[in-house]
């Protein structure tokens, strides 16, 4: 099964802005992010633009965004 995923930040510039991957049924975001060696502690997880936990078991067709956080003050 495909998903989508759409980086921004380093991680853009580090792979690509946008890009298809193939995943095997009941891969959970974190360990789709494993497999990428993307931390999961340093981006919000949107899938379809709603904000998941890592435990989010992936869909075909899921579109996943990562954003990174942003410190400062």
């Amino acid at each position: 099964m495909k998903v989508k995923i759409r980086l921004y930040g380093e991680l853009a510039l580090k792979f690509s802005p946008e890009f298809e991957v193939e995943i095997e049924e009941n891969l959970t975001v974190g360990d789709l992010l494993k497999k990428l060696k993307i931390s999961d502690q340093e981006y919000h997880i949107l899938v379809n633009e709603k904000k998941v936990k890592k435990d989010y078991k992936l869909k075909e067709n899921d579109h996943i965004k990562l954003l990174p956080v942003v410190y400062g003050g």
